[in-house]
């Protein structure tokens, strides 16, 4: 019982002592007509009465402490069950997913008179699963993902209270890092909910050897000596001697030793191929003794070989250097047929044309034991044109190009007819156009814009170097490492440019942006998809310099060739249609994660859609039925279809069109699924992490005695979140109270009254 009056004390004191002289004033005077007695009962019943009214100035108020709802509070424990929590390191020999499953069962042991504990499992693409005997489980997930397995425990409102206890070694390999966790941790934290980590694990040295191609897969002609580019990554084996190897259909047909004395080393193999097909090459580096995993000492590639050459255009508007060391270039690439055409004058057009024999002799030729990366044409004719017109007018003719280059003052080449033609090569027959120097003419017009990837604005002349993005460094153009990707078009002669690039498209993809002293960066390499093809933007013209670099940068010469090489290459063995063909499958990567959908992309010309949708085939291990998957639309453009295969086990498959001819190049398509993940690789724990979560959430890291600390914590925890509550009652708030109030007085009255004094 409390007192709030609703006077000020010194007033109420007053009152007090008045009401107890006027009482006594008033219990000297008593009448003769009353006896004592009576007049006693009167007098007190007046005194009830009066100290009654001065109790309810003092406001005497009933506090009563409400119980805390009934039921205990939840306790959930997360297990990391991912593979990575199998290492040895948690002392004593023990591994870290045993001691997690140990310090588990403790709490669930000590802790279970106060809390309603749950033990649960998680790693990352495996769903969370309770966890009645951990002990009998094994670390096997592929992935961690702490953010979602605290995401999802966040239950609905406890009035008693919740906490979340996470045991696990911290390495966060899936989303977006340790972002994702902190949001999930702020999650919590709004809902009052604490979280209590763990971290097992010590300094885990990983010893590991890997296997990357700079390409997974290439385009080559029939009896084409094709480059297979190796790379060997090390982790915690610096210095070794490894033998790598280059298999086809199970025979070693080439073998090197290398030394890893940096963290990579890279080797070159030559594959070559006599008959038109599609080959699957493996790549693999032997095993050190203690390696984290074998899943990665391999990798495939996979070779598609024709006999019907890549065919190029050239077009330029004028005689510049940059057309004619790009014509050399193209010209030396023994799988591409190309015409250039350059304007000389008004009406006046040389239109050169540059063949190779691919008989019986030039094979062999092809086929030396030291081969050249370039040969000289077999066959070349020049001939003078005299209409722009007769060159991209023709549907037909256009079909027989698979690229397009196009250089400046192109407006020639370019009407409005031409550009219809060029929009349906591109679309519908899966052709590619390159404009290698920036803007090919110089005012956009709206049909010409509709197929470029970006906008211009026009500026004073500017120079710059390039370099790649995240996206172009994965299309290892350059020898395979962000460093000699970057260095690759760093080190070399500055470009001019006088337009600069406004903006991108929205579906366009940045693969390299300038560099300028002063300058912001801008899209510098530039495609975005248009139906079944693609359309390049390259910025800046003298690219031709790079063929004259001074002595002490003669090691780059090649970067120009190697450029366009790869991006011949890159333009050619993505999916797209070649002549004649009506559709055509790739699989969207040569090696798939087992914990990852495979998926390829299928091509099919427009007037092949007009049946029912195309069906693909899957096969798996040797014996087993093929499985059909019906192809699927892909956005809003005619003849692009998705495959979904979804999530296979490990092993090689074979994918193909329903119906088609096994000899049909196009319609078939290789691919590997592996089982190599980051749990195996990347064993440094995080006790960082692991630490801020506990903090961001009003948790704490547990110690030495984890059940102690974990209850004391949480009970602070719950009396600065939720403070015991009280219910105030005012005393003359209950009927009974103001009647007896009234009833005092009214009996006063009474009494007064029956005495004669009323």
């Amino acid at each position: 019982m409390t007192f709030e009056p609703l006077i000020p004390t010194s007033l109420w004191l007053a009152l007090a002592v008045a009401g107890a002289l006027l009482i006594g004033w008033y219990a000297l005077r008593r009448p003769q007509i009353m006896t004592r007695l009576r007049w006693g009962g009167v007098v007190g019943l007046m005194a009830v009465a009066v100290a009654l009214a001065l109790l309810i100035l003092l406001n005497p108020i009933r506090v009563r402490m409400i119980p805390p709802p009934g039921g205990r509070p939840l306790l959930t424990v997360l297990v990391d069950s991912s593979a990575s929590m199998g290492t040895p390191d948690a002392g004593s020999g023990s591994t870290r997913y045993a001691g997690a499953a140990a310090l588990s069962a403790d709490l669930t042991s000590r802790l279970g008179d106060q809390f309603e504990v749950r033990v649960r499992s998680f790693s990352g693409l495996k769903a969370i699963a309770d966890s009645g005997d951990l002990s009998s489980a094994r670390p096997d997930g592929q992935t961690t993902d702490i953010g979602a397995a605290i995401a999802d425990n966040l239950g609905q409102e406890r009035p008693q209270g919740q906490a979340v206890v996470v045991l696990s070694d911290g390495i966060q390999n899936i989303g977006d890092g340790p972002a994702a966790v902190l949001d999930a941790v702020r999650r919590a934290r709004s809902m009052d909910v604490p979280v209590f980590t763990r971290t097992f694990g010590g300094g885990a040295n990983t010893i590991d050897l890997a296997v990357q191609l700079r390409s997974a897969q290439d385009l080559a002609f029939v009896g084409q000596r094709v480059p297979v580019n190796v790379r060997v990554t090390q982790t915690g084996a610096k210095g070794i001697h490894a033998n790598v190897s280059l298999l086809a259909a199970g025979k070693e047909i080439g073998r090197q030793e290398v030394i890893i004395a940096g963290d990579v080393a890279d080797v070159r193999f030559w594959a070559t191929q006599e008959k038109v097909g599609v080959y699957p090459y493996e790549a693999r580096v032997e095993p050190v003794p203690g390696e984290a995993t074998e899943a990665n000492n391999s990798a495939t590639y996979l070779l598609r070989v024709i006999d019907q050459p890549i065919r190029v255009l050239a077009l330029e508007g004028k005689p510049y250097w940059d057309s004619k060391f790009l014509v050399r270039t193209l010209a030396s690439v023994p799988a591409v047929e190309l015409d250039s055409v350059v304007r000389i004058s008004e009406g006046r057009f040389m239109e050169r044309t540059v063949t190779h024999h691919h008989g019986p002799a030039a094979r062999a030729a092809n086929a030396a034991p030291t081969p050249t990366p370039t040969a000289p044409a077999d066959d070349e004719k020049w001939q003078i044109v005299a209409s722009a017109a007769d060159i991209l007018n023709d549907p037909a003719k256009l079909r027989g190009y698979q690229i397009i280059v196009l250089g400046r003052d192109s407006e020639t080449f370019l009407g409005d007819d031409v550009l219809t033609n060029l929009q349906n090569w591109i679309s519908h027959d899966g052709g590619s156009l390159v404009c290698y120097r920036g803007s090919p003419v110089a005012q956009v017009n709206q049909k010409l814009a509709r197929l470029l990837p970006v906008k211009w604005t026009a500026s004073h002349e500017a120079r710059f170097s390039m370099k790649l993005t995240d996206q172009g460094r994965n299309l290892h153009w350059f020898g395979g490492s962000s460093n000699e990707e970057d260095n690759a078009l760093l080190g070399l002669p500055t470009l001019a440019s006088a337009a600069l690039v406004d903006r991108s498209k929205p579906l366009a993809v940045v693969l390299a942006t300038s560099v300028s002293s002063g300058g912001a960066d801008a899209p510098a390499v530039v495609y975005q998809p248009y139906g079944t093809g693609r359309a390049v933007v390259i910025e800046g013209a003298g690219m031709w310099r790079w063929a004259f670099l001074p002595p002490q940068f003669q090691q780059r010469e090649e970067v120009y060739s190697e450029l366009w090489h790869s991006l011949l290459r890159w333009l050619t063995s993505g999916a797209s249609l070649l002549p004649g063909q009506k559709m055509t499958l790739r699989a969207d990567k040569v090696s798939f994660a087992t914990v990852e959908p495979t998926t390829a992309t299928l091509l099919v010309r427009e007037e092949a859609t007009k049946t029912t949708a195309p069906t693909v085939e899957l096969l798996g291990a040797a014996g087993e039925k093929p499985k059909s998957f019906v192809a699927v639309p892909l956005g809003d453009e005619p003849g692009v279809f998705r495959v979904t295969f979804g999530i296979l086990p490990q092993g090689r498959y074979t994918a193909r069109v329903a119906g088609g001819s096994e000899a049909d190049v196009a319609t078939q398509t290789f691919f590997d699924v592996r089982a190599v993940s980051q749990e195996q690789l990347d064993l440094q724990v995080r006790p960082d992490l692991m630490a801020r979560i506990a903090a961001d959430s009003g948790g704490t890291v547990l110690g030495a005695s984890p059940a102690e600390e974990l209850a004391a914590k949480f009970r602070e925890h719950m009396q600065q979140s939720r403070p015991p509550r009280f219910e105030r009652t005012t005393a003359w708030d209950r009927p009974w109270a103001l009647l007896a109030v009234f009833a005092i007085w009214c009996l006063s009255w009474f009494a007064r009254r029956s005495g004669g004094l009323v």
